[in-house]
């Protein structure tokens, strides 16, 4: 008489009680359901926190008490290690020859002095300055201005109105000094004009290489940009600059973000508990149905231990079953669970009053989802070695006692 395999008998096992079976499977489903879809919440917000955290472009600004930055000074901060980017800014005024600058709303009279005077920006990186990292100025056509080479980047009404693009030659004059450059690029965008007055409108600012700027205006700057590589390595950065420069105004960005990287920390927090409470309710209610599933089938340990069944066969054969059921419960637990965790993810920043937030998409994370499903699994087995280890640690003739 040819024995049955050890897969067969657990298959058979599984096909002649579908109810308990089901049950099961239902439990399981529930147990990978719920690890699945907090930790694709979570591997959200750790995505969306390391993006906050490396492109929300932390920096400090530093400034002299009296408006004029020592070139020299700012230079030294750039040595920082932290530091991965700068830009240094010269603010003035020239007026454009030959060309007639947007008018303004306003309606200010100005002293003819300062009548058709644009705002200069010079710079040595233009797509630093907050207006564009902070796409309120777009740039159109053309390309930014870098640290090296002249230029000049113009805004699109400005352009129209004096039938300038991109190759057109612009000529600025202050006190007597006048300066011929490129224009370089054209942007568009609008920012408040706090002054009223006509150089403080978007539409007649001017963007300059640095070196242009400080020809017209002298060599001091207005500020100095820097930015790290990270929001974690701002203040390292912060303390070197201040014990550097004392004397000059260091100014961080950092409450731009510190909110929103707290708030994520919580949240990733909260999910972590959330993780471990499924995870040992899972254990417990997985543990405590497979105990009545074990006490309902002594009968059948014990017919299998009387023709020569060893504990490990039948273990082994327990096994088995509950992998084929937790495969089944698996299945189901990933996909409902990574449906339902995209679904709140993107409720949750969508919904965000944080635009860093709602601006982000979210994107899956297969790395989390593997790893909540073999927590699932060996949350299953668990239970299993809890459920059978007091039938286990029996002798058989106590075992087949039970069934007398």
């Amino acid at each position: 008489m040819r024995t049955l395999s050890v897969w067969r008998r657990a298959w058979y096992s599984i096909s002649r009680r579908p109810r308990r079976a089901l049950l099961l499977t239902l439990i399981m489903s529930v147990v990978f359901t719920a690890l699945v879809s907090q930790s694709g919440v979570r591997g959200q917000v750790a995505q969306i926190s390391d993006a906050i955290n490396s492109g929300v472009n932390a920096g400090f600004t530093a400034q002299s008490q009296n408006g004029m930055l020592a070139q020299s000074e700012a230079e030294k901060l750039a040595q920082i290690p932290q530091v991965k980017r700068y830009s240094f800014e010269k603010e003035t005024l020239a007026k454009p020859e030959g060309a007639q600058l947007v008018a303004s709303a306003s309606g200010i009279q100005l002293d003819a002095a300062f009548a058709g005077n644009a705002g200069i920006i010079g710079t040595r990186n233009s797509d630093l300055n907050p207006s564009f990292l902070g796409k309120l100025y777009r740039l159109e056509s053309g390309k930014h201005l870098k640290d090296t080479g002249q230029g000049a980047l113009i805004h699109r009404d400005f352009a129209k109105r004096n039938s300038l693009q991109v190759g057109s030659e612009l000529r600025l004059s202050q006190n007597g000094t006048e300066v011929k450059v490129p224009v370089v690029g054209i942007f568009s965008g609008k920012t408040e004009n706090p002054s009223g007055l006509p150089s403080g409108a978007s539409e007649n600012q001017i963007f300059t290489d640095l070196a242009t700027s400080q020809r017209l205006g002298g060599k001091d700057l207005s500020v100095a940009r820097y930015f790290t590589s990270g929001a974690d390595t701002l203040p390292a950065a912060l303390r070197s600059a201040q014990q550097a420069t004392p004397k000059l105004t260091i100014e961080s960005n950092a409450t731009q973000f510190a909110g929103v990287l707290a708030s994520l920390s919580g949240v990733n927090k909260l999910l972590t508990g959330l993780a471990f409470g499924i995870g040992g309710a899972g254990l417990a209610a997985l543990a405590l149905v497979m105990i009545f599933w074990i006490r309902g089938r002594t009968r059948e340990i014990g017919v299998l231990l009387a023709v020569g069944k060893t504990k490990i066969d039948i273990l082994r054969q327990l096994i088995i079953e509950s992998a084929i059921l937790a495969l089944v419960g698996s299945a189901i637990g990933v996909l409902v669970g990574s449906l339902l965790s995209s679904r709140v993810s993107s409720l949750v920043f969508a919904n965000s009053a944080t635009p860093s937030l709602s601006a982000l998409s979210t994107v899956g994370n297969v790395g989390g989802v593997l790893s909540a499903a073999a927590l699932g699994y060996a949350i299953t087995f668990a239970a299993l070695l809890l459920a059978t280890l007091p039938l286990l640690h029996q002798t058989p003739r106590a075992i087949l006692s039970k069934n007398s």
